[in-house]
């Protein structure tokens, strides 16, 4: 019979933004939090990550198998040098479709580098734990971890609609090429949304969100896992092919 070994997939994070100073020795980095949660549901994967919000180059598209777009304090519409170069690699993305997954900064910069457009929301701060809800073809209603007060407004051409919360109706987004992208935080453990709330509290988030935020935590289960899965077969489908070997049936 045909046994399918999966072969190494090559995957690069894109580091947009920083875990703050004094949360690095218990969090490390977003990259870091992306491998830990991805790993387990992908095991042939092997990560590599470049640090463009540090100044450093992206790497040439074809270098990688796949590509992972971390989170951000920044917004993209800022319009700095470094978010305008990610923008540009996104199209190149596009063009040798590149398998590429963005999460909350990374799903907005994807959304304007293909036409789309983010702004801040009239909504206000989502922070904390937030139930969602996805089409079909995706998982299943879950709650996810969200820290953002910026939001995709107008979908970029031929994106759909995958899922959503009462707070962020545009939070999956697909598209007709390889890429994939969620407002929330999959790869966040609670501990992490926790220490941000308390950090925060009282400047960046009014106290009253912060408050809730932190209530939301205590009241609503976070799965990170399903999430996890689905994009491990994203990059399988998407990322380097299989490998398959003949090996003949042993019969008794």
């Amino acid at each position: 019979m045909e046994n399918i070994t999966p072969r190494t997939l090559r995957l690069c994070v894109i580091e947009n933004g920083l875990v703050p100073a004094e949360l690095r020795n218990r969090f490390a980095s977003y990259p870091a939090m992306i491998k830990h949660w991805l790993s387990p549901s992908l095991p042939e994967a092997v990560f590599s990550q470049v640090s463009p919000v540090s100044g450093e180059p992206l790497p040439d598209p074809a270098t990688f198998d796949g590509y992972i777009l971390t989170g951000s304090k920044h917004s993209c519409y800022e319009g700095t040098l470094w978010m305008e170069d990610l923008k540009r690699f996104l199209q190149q993305l596009r063009e040798q479709r590149r398998p590429v997954f963005g999460i909350c900064f990374g799903h907005q910069i994807m959304a304007d580098a293909y036409g789309g457009r983010t702004r801040r929301a009239e909504q206000g701060w989502g922070v904390g734990a937030q139930p969602y809800q996805y089409a079909d073809s995706v998982p299943a209603a879950g709650a996810a971890f969200v820290f953002h007060q910026d939001q995709v407004v107008d979908l970029p051409p031929g994106a759909e609609v995958l899922g959503g919360s009462s707070h962020c109706r545009q939070g999956v987004l697909g598209y007709p090429f390889p890429a994939l992208s969620v407002q929330y935080h999959p790869e966040f453990p609670p501990s992490y949304v926790e220490a941000l709330a308390r950090r925060y509290s009282g400047n960046l988030l009014p106290r009253k969100v912060a408050d809730t935020a932190l209530s939301s935590l205590e009241r609503i289960g976070v799965d990170n896992t399903q999430i996890a899965a689905w994009v491990a077969s994203f990059f399988r489908e998407h990322g380097a092919p299989a490998v398959i070997e003949s090996q003949q049936e042993n019969r008794a």
